[in-house]
């Protein structure tokens, strides 16, 4: 009987046809091929050798030949028959026994990748690390038991307490915790020690290096064990990253502390997820599909149901728009008021009449005195918007950008004395004159950290001045008089706290042409404000009037954040709306948009001229139709790449900023 005879015998299932001998049991494997093309994210049918048949399980990598090449894939699951009617191919090998792909982070991936209109096999690059074959042959110990402690940090904060008793009983609660002057690490720390101590696990996502040395600190000073925690980072280097997410992934790590990917640790039994600063864009992942940390602790919650904890000094836009599904958790607003450090406005009408001039200067006088009379009892933080010396130059006669005489770029100066030098391309201007007016004098439109430290030492001779910036970043300071110039991120912390922090630039980042500049304005004054003891003061060089700046003197992160959402509202913004920007040259775009059935209740809008002559559409819908719109745009992009036609169209679901 042939096969196609076979197929139409009643209780009969057609033959698996394949160039080699196949296993006996679901010979069929179900393969989803690592490939960055959109109409490729499917799964394809291949055949399990018998000499596979024990080692290819689901969630292995193994290697296919795909168009006539070798690619690497993931073995999805394995049946019996497959739906392609001729002969197929067969696995060509497994690269590696080690189940990998777990199903519950499967369910993710497919999950994010679909929220995301993007493929499967990019959200699994980020979520699972590559291969280290000494790695992998690691033996590790068995899991130890994290011993109990008290969750002192949390006894002040309204439901708590509650949070942390219905963690251990598995009832999932979820809440943002805003923590005020208090550490968060330490917060944190105590938080999974307490529940890992029920023999659960618990995943801690932070947004930098910093602030995992921060919480690991904590958690070994609590007397938890190393061999309990894993550490999942990106910098720790492809042998040490895969084997610390190995440890996770066979039981041996109880709490698990990383930067964004550690939001798709391995563990089957999660018991809770926490997320510090999900307002940080470094949470977000800049390669496609542009999923964010915070976005997938929700999704993962919901799923595997477990605890979720949002925890920072303010509160972001995106978890307030949460509520009340997510509980607020926080001091009494009398004891909060009580700890933390007075905030005032060097801008303000007391500002204004001991120096009328103080809104046209950086640095007032107002600053000036709060800072001498703060560095008779210890360090002054200077928050600065950039890094470098003056990282933007102006003619000093015509005031018209100082550009660049050989490729039109911005000119900057690196030092007082320095000649200009090209941002872009590196030139230096010798003998530089301006194309307008043909001066040849510069002034600064923009001033940066070296020289903010270089005017202050100046101010204030024989205080010893430090600079903390994203290229040298100190850790912390002792508790003598100093003062440490530092840009967002990279503040140190101080022994006993700051006696004062002085914020500058606060105008001009708030004024950023970006959705977000306020929010992270906000909670960058707010990160610098909790590292002030409760006795000292914390002064903000901006508009009095301002929200942001009124929110932050009456220490109202929630308030805040809620006013925001309010404003995103009215004009149809995430996160009260789904919004997808799709960005490329105007014909790829129009053939894009002409390739969706968008209901009649969304709203487009657009053409925005952008970068190198390309354009961009804002397609934004009801909350209820993201998954319908997300749908479409993965429907048209892999259309699109079927066709091999046209230039790409770059398709963003709920970009950080616009």
């Amino acid at each position: 009987m042939s096969d196609d005879q076979l197929s139409l015998v009643p209780g009969k299932k057609q033959r698996v046809k394949a160039e080699v001998p196949i296993a006996k049991n679901a010979p069929v494997a179900h393969v989803v091929i690592d490939s960055p093309l959109p109409h490729l994210d499917r799964v394809f049918d291949y055949a399990v050798p018998e000499k596979l048949s024990e080692i290819a399980k689901p969630g292995v990598r193994v290697r296919v030949r795909f168009a006539g090449k070798l690619t690497d894939g993931w073995l999805i699951s394995r049946s019996d028959q497959s739906e392609h009617p001729g002969t197929l191919a067969a696995l060509t090998n497994v690269i590696s026994p080690e189940v990998s792909l777990i199903p519950e982070i499967l369910e993710l991936a497919k999950t994010v990748a679909a929220r995301q209109a993007g493929t499967l096999s990019d959200v699994l690059r980020s979520a699972i690390p590559n291969r280290h074959a000494t790695a992998e042959a690691t033996e590790f110990s068995p899991k130890v038991n994290v011993p109990d402690s008290e969750a002192a940090a949390w006894a002040d904060y309204v439901g708590g307490s509650a949070l942390i008793k219905r963690t251990i009983a598995g009832e999932a609660p979820r809440a943002i915790v805003t923590t005020g002057s208090d550490d968060p690490a330490k917060l944190l720390a105590q938080f999974a020690i307490t529940v890992s101590a029920s023999d659960a696990k618990v995943v801690v996502v932070v947004p930098d290096r910093a602030a995992i040395d921060r919480v690991v600190a904590v958690l070994h000073k609590h007397g938890c064990p190393k061999s309990a925690v894993a550490i999942l980072a990106a910098d720790d280097g492809p042998a040490q990253r895969y084997r610390n997410w190995l440890s996770v992934l066979r039981g041996a790590a109880s709490i698990v502390v990383g930067t964004r990917s550690a939001v798709f640790a391995p563990i089957n039994d999660l018991k809770a997820i926490c997320v510090w600063d999900d307002w940080n864009e470094t949470l977000s992942d800049p390669q496609a599909p542009y999923w964010h940390a915070r976005d997938v602790a929700v999704l993962r919650s919901a799923q595997q149901q477990t605890a979720l904890v949002f925890i920072g000094a303010t509160m972001s836009v995106e978890t307030c728009a949460l509520m009340p599904w997510l509980a607020h958790v926080a001091k009494s607003r009398d004891q909060l008021r009580n700890e933390s450090p007075k905030v005032r406005s060097a801008l303000d009408e007391a500002g204004a009449k001991i120096n009328p001039a103080a809104s046209a200067s950086r640095i007032p006088s107002a600053v000036m005195q709060g800072m001498k009379s703060a560095l008779t009892k210890g360090p002054v933080l200077v928050l600065v918007s950039r890094l470098g010396y003056s990282p933007r130059i102006l003619c000093d006669t015509c005031r018209t950008s100082a550009l660049c005489s050989a490729c039109n770029g911005p000119l900057m100066q690196t030092a007082r004395t320095s000649a200009p030098a090209c941002n872009l391309c590196g030139h230096i201007e010798i003998l530089w004159s301006c194309k307008k007016c043909k001066g040849t004098s510069i002034r600064a439109a923009a001033v940066g950290s070296e020289r903010t430290a270089e005017e202050l030492g100046r101010a204030f001779p024989g205080i010893p001045v430090r600079s903390s910036t994203s290229d040298h970043i100190l850790r912390t300071v002792d508790s003598r008089p100093a003062i440490v110039v530092a840009t967002a991120g990279a503040a140190p912390i101080a022994q006993g706290g700051y006696a004062a922090a002085i914020l500058l630039d606060g105008n001009s980042m708030l004024a950023r042409p970006e959705l977000s500049a306020t929010q992270e304005t906000f909670a960058k004054w707010n990160e610098c404000a909790s590292l002030v003891r409760p006795d000292g003061e914390v002064i903000v060089v901006a508009d009095s009037e301002h929200p942001a700046v009124q929110a932050l003197i009456r220490h109202d992160p929630a308030g805040f954040a809620q006013r925001e959402l309010e404003q995103r509202v009215q004009v149809s913004l995430p996160p009260t709306v789904r919004l997808a920007a799709l960005t490329g040259d105007q014909v790829d775009v129009d053939e894009a948009m002409a390739m969706l059935n968008l209901s009649p209740e969304t709203l487009v809008r657009g053409p925005v001229p952008g970068r190198e002559n390309q354009v961009r559409m804002l397609i934004s819908c009801d909350r209820k139709l993201g998954t319908d719109l997300a749908a479409q745009l993965k429907a048209m992009t892999a259309g699109r790449s079927a066709k091999h036609k046209g230039g790409s169209v770059n398709v963003r679901i709920d970009p950080i900023n616009l």
